[in-house]
């Protein structure tokens, strides 16, 4: 009773003063005794309190989360890891990362689909409830909105988390500023669509909706069925989303359409299989290696062969972003430009954690 008040108190303080100020207080008035009442604002860690949780299909629940004042904001489309006591608390957390939908006074919801031999998600879907405390990592990625006029969110299953998010903050931009947006998002059964009532509330704002039900015989997206619902493709960048099989066939489709796959945007949830490895051969000493965005390059040396592009890169001084080091977050990811690359890519993206060159020169760009 005493923890729930405190905190429905601490939640009404975050939602009605200035984080920074609830900061200075807070980090001023830091005790042991203070630390114990209320462990989520008297703390030192970024943490977020549920609020509230929905399902919003079989196995699939969002979860209302409201940061503390260590919270610095997000954009939406990026990802926020969680640290997940599945061992206890005195034990490593397990860290997944979730794309997340930003919401009003502060907060942000993520949506999460339960796997069978998922530990985080199995995790979450048992033990989180209102008043639960999670420890968070600041938001992170580049999957957001670059402010293109025609814009295709291709996405399917929890896929299309990311693109609610994106979706949701446009629409509630002014409609003169809006981007021409279109949505198509594949799941298996009409029971297992997420974020069903937003759906046609987007429609209703203008934006052009198709769902698509791979369960169903015939019914997957073919290179003839994308082009017959988004007649346009090839004017538009496209936000790509979803499991790592129906990325790599998209990706094929695009290419079969003659989409410039440097508008095509990808954001991934898994790691990938059999993708971190060095090219078979290939020596990386003498190779020039350019960062069109940076307006900087490098030479490997001996010294360099076998380390990933991130890992190179900063070992010769340059300073880059950066996330989950796996391969999935997308935080490092860079468009290859011109050259070859080995290891993790999806079509000219490069997640620079897990890839190594292949070229004698490599020009990388956002």
């Amino acid at each position: 009773m005493l923890e729930r008040a405190v905190h429905g108190a601490s939640r009404w303080v975050l939602d009605r003063v200035d984080p920074q100020w609830v900061d200075y207080v807070a980090s001023n008035t830091m005790t042991d005794i203070n630390r114990r009442l209320n462990r989520f604002i008297w703390t030192y860690e970024l943490q977020a309190q549920v609020v509230r949780v929905t399902d919003e299909a079989p196995g699939v629940k969002t979860f209302e989360l409201r940061p503390n004042q260590l919270w610095r904001g997000m954009q939406p489309g990026q990802h926020v890891a969680v640290l997940l006591p599945v061992d206890g608390e005195e034990a490593a957390p397990l860290r997944r990362h979730y794309s997340a939908t930003v919401l009003p006074r502060g907060r942000f919801s993520i949506t999460v689909k339960r796997l069978i031999n998922g530990r985080g998600s199995n995790w979450m879907h048992e033990h989180l409830k209102p008043g639960s405390l999670l420890r968070l990592d600041a938001a992170q990625g580049s999957f957001v909105h670059k402010g293109q006029a025609k814009v295709l969110h291709l996405c399917a299953g929890s896929g299309i988390t990311p693109a609610h998010s994106m979706v949701e903050a446009l629409l509630a931009g002014p409609e003169a500023q809006r981007p021409d947006q279109q949505v198509i998002a594949q799941f298996s059964r009409p029971e297992d669509v997420i974020f069903k009532t937003a759906l046609p509330r987007w429609q209703l704002a203008g934006v052009k909706v198709d769902t698509v039900f791979g369960g169903q015989a015939g019914a997957r997206l073919t290179v003839q069925k994308l082009q017959k619902l988004c007649p346009d493709l090839v004017q538009r960048d496209i936000y790509l989303c979803g499991p790592e099989g129906f990325m790599a066939q998209m990706m094929s489709h695009l290419q079969a359409l003659g989409v410039d796959l440097a508008r095509v945007h990808s954001e991934r949830f898994t790691v990938p299989a059999d993708t971190a490895c060095a090219a078979e051969g290939f020596s990386a000493e003498g190779t020039e290696v350019v960062f069109k965005h940076l307006g900087r390059s490098i030479t490997l040396t001996a010294a360099d062969q076998n380390k990933t592009l991130l890992q190179a890169a900063r070992d010769h001084g340059l300073d880059l972003e950066s996330g989950c080091c796996q391969g999935m977050c997308g935080t490092c990811k860079l468009t290859v430009h011109e050259g070859e690359v080995s290891g993790n890519t999806l079509g000219r993206a490069v997640y620079m954690c897990t890839a190594y060159p292949a070229s004698r020169t490599l020009v990388l760009g956002g």
